[in-house]
């Protein structure tokens, strides 16, 4: 049987690494949250990086013992197997949260019979395919996961579909709000997020390069293997002197305190950590309208603007609606900043700590 919510448990987050990414920021603050609110927290991580962001003393880290540059990565998964079970039945913790669907099959599987309560929370896109294999073992694994936390209401009912767990709750990101204390506004564009194909940053800078001549400038924090692609198609459009890449920063509210407009041009999200920071500064917010996401947070026209996914011309209206009206820009940041209300990182914390370590009635399960 569980423990109670009053009593001090040990939680084990599982998770592929602690280097930036919403992911790791993610299960970062609410493994400092359990841990401030007296629980003993131990985070297993399964490649060895970096520490990117701030952790509290009292929690214990555990990297792997095994070399992933001298094997294989399907010999590396598989002998994660025992190594995921040996630490698991060394620390003996109340509950298990494992972040990330890329391992969350593995987790499951290296820890059946154990006795231990295991969730598991998808952090991407619903409708993102993971490969064969992958797709297969969250099919046969996830229905094994004494219950599963998705981002939004779509992403609950795909899971429901694929899986048949019963115990799917729906919580959104946790919003750490930022306060930017910068008064003076400048003309300029901001996005933040991982410099990969899926954020769509390619579809930013096209459609920057559409806009009529202009003195705003284009700002991109993130770092990744697209940096030098993107490089070469601000060069192509020659506005080389309007866009600025900042790379990976941890520290990046002064940024969007400066800038009037942000947009999030993603092909797909699971619940975008960018998209409601940038809300709360508050800025003027232009988003994707991809599956799962940001149509959950952004009512178009209201507190926010959506586009068609990948369309470059309709994000250009965009942006120049936004360029030319500095009213709307005002009345839309003024209502975007209520997502500090409807995301208060305490309560939404305490609803992941809640759920991996209670019992919950059939009202809060999604019905078959």
């Amino acid at each position: 049987m569980r423990n109670t919510l009053t009593q001090n448990n040990h939680i084990c987050f599982i998770s592929a690494g602690l280097a930036g990414g919403g992911m790791e920021r993610s299960l970062t603050n609410i493994a400092n949250y359990a841990a401030s609110n007296g629980h003993k927290v131990t985070i297993l991580n399964l490649f060895t990086t970096e520490i990117f962001f701030d952790l509290h003393p009292d929690i214990v880290v555990i990297w792997p013992t095994l070399d992933r540059n001298k094997m294989h990565r399907l010999v590396y998964a598989i002998r994660l197997l025992p190594f995921i079970r040996k630490i698991i039945k060394g620390i003996k913790p109340t509950t298990i949260l494992s972040f990330g669907e890329w391992f969350n099959g593995y987790v499951l599987l290296a820890t059946r019979f154990l006795n231990i309560p295991v969730f598991i929370t998808d952090r991407m896109g619903p409708l993102l395919n993971l490969g064969f294999l992958l797709e297969t073992a969250r099919k046969i694994m996830y229905k094994y996961a004494t219950g599963i936390i998705a981002q939004t209401s779509i992403a609950a009912n795909i899971l429901y579909q694929n899986t048949k767990n019963k115990n799917i709750r729906v919580i959104p990101n946790a919003l750490i709000a930022i306060d930017s204390n910068v008064s003076v506004k400048k003309n300029q564009i901001v996005t933040v997020g991982r410099l990969t194909r899926e954020k769509g940053h390619d579809v930013l800078i096209n459609a920057f390069a559409l806009l009529p001549k202009n003195d705003w400038t284009l700002h991109i924090v993130g770092d990744g293997n697209r940096r030098k692609f993107l490089n070469d198609l601000v060069a192509h459009h020659n506005i080389k002197g309007k866009v600025i890449f900042y790379g990976h920063l941890k520290e990046f509210s002064a940024i969007l305190g400066k800038s009037d407009i942000f947009v999030l041009p993603s092909f797909y999200e699971g619940f975008p950590n960018a998209l409601i920071e940038a809300m709360s500064v508050p800025l003027a917010c232009i988003s994707s309208n991809c599956v799962a996401g940001p149509s959950d947070i952004i009512e178009h026209g209201e507190n926010g603007l959506l586009f068609e996914t990948g369309n470059i011309g309709e994000l250009a209206k965009c942006l120049e609606r936004l360029i030319n009206d500095h009213d709307e820009r005002q009345r839309l940041a003024t209502k975007a900043i209520k997502i500090r209300e409807q995301l208060d990182f305490n309560t939404i914390a305490s609803q992941y700590i809640k759920f991996i370590l209670s019992e919950f009635s059939d009202k809060d399960k999604i019905k078959a």
